[in-house]
């Protein structure tokens, strides 16, 4: 038995992203509570975020061309290099700053959100987990290149520390081939984005820019290609078992402690940046 797509989704596209997640539909991928791809063309310059508050939300920054360098309320500094991940706990609040270093007047990144589990991480401190590219572990196989983002596959696990139980993988498929993951319990949220090519999954095609949906269940994912390579990424995560209350930046399981992340990110508005300027 395989898992099967229940729905799919073309990015709601605002500038230079492509999110896939809305205020109404923010809890269908429990843990998961935004995907966004961030593709700018024709940079001059630098892009990016100004200084913007989170809370009870892990940020999962993953950069495909061109570097992304942070800075935070936390104490943090720090430059992600095209290919590595990060993985920002935002906990009972942040304000961070992201900019974009274009490659070749070229930047393209993704952002996966995951809630926080409540009580400690929920309202904890914040904390980061980063991963340059040269870390991330690979496995190769003759037709496929599977890099293990966050989690394990086939034996082999990434170091990343991601606040609740998942996988995230970004796989190179060639033509006419076959790929396949079996996770099972507790993963059975998942869904794959395609970002070049066409697969074949769950009883459906996707092409490059669609994500997929997965039937919830503990069945194998099974990917096939016919005649062109693809390229896509494969997101599983174990849900939670508490009530997803979100505002846009942050995403709490009470109105309490969503209050609570509003108010600490306006305390850090006031003071925060002019402690770290």
């Amino acid at each position: 038995m395989t898992r099967q797509i229940r729905e799919i989704r073309n990015g709601n596209k605002h500038g230079p992203v492509s999110s896939f997640v809305n205020s109404v539909n923010v809890t269908e991928l429990n843990p998961f509570v935004l995907w966004d791809h961030f593709y700018l063309p024709n940079v001059k310059g630098t892009a990016g975020f100004d200084f913007h508050g989170h809370s009870g939300v892990a940020t999962i920054s993953y950069p495909q061309t061109g570097d992304i360098g942070h800075e935070d309320t936390g104490g943090h500094s720090g430059m992600l290099k095209a290919g590595g991940v990060q993985i920002m706990s935002a906990g009972a609040g942040v304000l961070h700053k992201e900019t974009v270093y274009p490659d070749t007047f070229i930047a393209d990144a993704f952002q996966l959100w995951v809630v926080l589990p409540e009580h400690i991480q929920e309202m904890g401190p914040v904390t980061y987990s980063t991963l340059q590219q040269q870390d991330i572990p690979v496995i190769e196989k003759e037709g496929s290149k599977t890099k293990i983002v966050v989690g394990q596959f086939q034996g082999k696990k990434s170091t990343a520390q991601a606040p609740v139980d998942m996988t995230y993988l970004h796989v190179n498929l060639s033509a006419s081939n076959e790929w396949q993951h079996l996770a099972g319990e507790p993963q059975t949220t998942a869904f794959v984005y395609v970002r070049h090519g066409s697969i074949n999954t769950g009883g459906v095609r996707l092409s490059a820019g669609e994500l997929g949906i997965y039937e919830k269940g503990t069945e194998a994912l099974v990917v096939n290609t016919s005649s062109q390579d693809a390229e896509f990424l494969l997101v599983l995560g174990a849900p939670l078992s508490q009530e997803i209350i979100s505002n846009g930046a942050s995403v709490h399981s009470s109105r309490t402690n969503l209050i609570a992340g509003v108010q600490k990110i306006q305390q850090l508005h006031k003071h925060g940046i002019s402690q770290i300027s």
